[in-house]
């Protein structure tokens, strides 16, 4: 088996660098935001709206108490 521990860090590293040199090129992100994961995609990753409504269950049942 072969790991490579930094290959992921280093390519977001490297998208990172192309973000930020558009942004600071252009002022803005529209030549990029094609390759970008959106906010969906990234919640859906995570998890996310789970996560959340887990919390408004926690929330709720503390406001019961």
């Amino acid at each position: 088996m072969v790991l490579y521990p930094l290959s992921a860090f280093r390519a977001a590293n490297k998208a990172a660098l192309n973000v930020f040199q558009h942004l600071l090129d252009d002022g803005d992100q529209k030549a990029v935001v094609d390759t970008m994961q959106t906010r969906m995609e990234l919640y859906d990753f995570l998890n996310y709206h789970d996560f959340e409504q887990k919390l408004d269950q926690l929330f709720a049942q503390g406001k019961n108490k």
